[in-house]
């Protein structure tokens, strides 16, 4: 197997580091000629070490400064409905989470015509806060048909997430989303702990399943604690 150039090696080399904790959020890593030193090469190739670091969110550089390990932001994919506690848990950090309530409702105008019901139908409405490692990176209302998920209502969540029970109870048949950034109203706010000036991706997303729409929900993810992603494949 061939070896792998010298510039992977360092950053491997600075990712270890910290992983291990060596160096934390905000630390100051070594510069490049203590680099270039310890691995007896040039600073060019350290340069190219770290602006691929950089790249790839773990460091940030700052002229005169240095190079600084950067905070983690998480990464949701848009394509697909992949839990939650899942993506966290595969992150190697703890989920938790919080019901806000779960309540019935009877549908608006705008809620009935999402739903394919009529106005005034009563409907389930659930929001949750979902923590990272005691960190609230996404707030959640869902609309939810009775007839799609009967038992809904009588849920806690503390063993399961709203997503994992409607996967379980209506299996998806279509997605829809639609992606925006908006300035929360203060509820919202104070649930994630942002400022009034922080915007927030808002996932809307409308799912289809057993040929009716089964649920409409509004995502919202702190911009500074979060990024969507996408992956496309050619066949």
């Amino acid at each position: 197997m061939a070896k792998q150039p010298l510039f992977e090696d360092i950053k491997d080399f600075i990712k270890k580091q910290i992983d291990d904790g060596v160096y934390k959020v905000g630390d100051k890593i070594p510069t490049e000629m203590e680099l270039a030193k310890t691995f007896n090469t040039s600073r060019q190739t350290v340069n190219k070490a770290l602006r691929d670091l950089v790249l790839d969110d773990i460091i940030e550089r700052f002229p005169r400064s240095g190079s600084f390990v950067k905070e983690k932001i998480a990464q949701s994919s848009i394509l697909d409905l992949k839990n939650i506690s899942d993506e966290i848990s595969e992150r190697g950090n703890t989920y938790t989470n919080k019901l806000v309530s779960l309540n019935k409702i009877r549908a608006n105008e705008r809620i009935a015509k999402v739903l394919h019901v009529v106005k005034d139908q009563e409907v389930y409405i659930s929001q949750m806060i979902h923590y990272e490692n005691g960190v609230p990176v996404r707030f959640d209302t869902r609309y939810i048909k009775p007839s799609s998920a009967p038992e809904y209502i009588n849920q806690t969540f503390k063993d399961t997430t709203p997503a994992q029970f409607l996967k379980q109870s209506c299996p998806v048949q279509s997605v829809q989303n639609t992606i925006e950034a908006v300035i929360v109203n203060q509820e919202i706010q104070d649930y994630l702990d942002i400022t009034k000036s922080e915007p927030c991706l808002k996932i809307s997303r409308v799912v289809t399943s057993n040929g009716e729409v089964a649920s409409y929900s509004k995502l919202y993810y702190p911009s500074s604690r979060y990024k969507l992603n996408s992956t496309f494949y050619s066949s």
